[in-house]
């Protein structure tokens, strides 16, 4: 099973996946990259454990969405039905990662960012919002773009798939904004990939 995964993660991590699936019944899809999830764990009505994960070219990214969702796999198998991150699932995805957390596997400016995160991990590296820009260097993409906490209230910018949203305030962890088109609200993680309108003073 490792063959179809080790091209997209670190290869000093390559060892210790396949001595965590080797012996597991799990199938692995890579899908084209989703914008409302990074990878997905299911188990089928007819007993298939099944582990999606998007298709990144960022070898980091990769191998911890990887193991964030062996996590929920082998936690399932041990206790049925647990809660999605819970304190089982919190405790499964410290230990599968506790060996490779180290500098051999992930550079350092990263290592030292997952080192906090994993004391307490999150649902999702995207709510780590220092970790998340950090994992952003390393992705294998030519695109340019800013981020949502870099630009003031007031401004207009582009995000998706060239809708307009001006950005309102921040409403705790959140920045509410307002898609100009349909006049909704929406509120927004510091960290969305954005694009500056270029007329936005205007």
């Amino acid at each position: 099973m490792i063959t179809n995964l080790k091209e997209f993660i670190p290869l000093k991590s390559i060892n210790y996946i396949a001595s965590l699936i080797e012996k597991e019944n799990i199938q692995f899809k890579i899908v084209k990259e989703r914008n409302t999830k990074h990878g997905d764990f299911k188990r089928t009505i007819y007993g298939d454990y099944i582990i999606t994960i998007n298709k990144f070219y960022n070898p980091y990214r990769f191998v911890l969405t990887l193991v964030h969702e062996l996590a929920h796999y082998f936690v399932t198998i041990e206790h049925y039905k647990p809660k999605p991150h819970g304190k089982l699932w919190k405790s499964k995805f410290k230990n599968l990662l506790e060996p490779i957390l180290n500098e051999s596997v992930f550079p350092k400016d990263l290592l030292n960012c997952l080192l906090i995160h994993m004391k307490e991990p999150k649902s999702t590296f995207s709510y780590d919002l220092v970790l998340s820009k950090v994992l952003d260097k390393y992705d294998n993409s030519n695109e340019k773009y800013s981020y949502l906490d870099e630009v003031q209230d007031g401004e207009i910018f582009i995000y998706g798939d060239g809708n307009k949203f001006l950005k309102i305030k921040k409403r705790r962890k959140r920045y509410l904004c307002e898609n100009l088109h349909t006049k909704r609200k929406y509120l927004f993680l510091g960290n969305a990939k954005i694009k500056i309108y270029e007329n936005s003073s205007n």
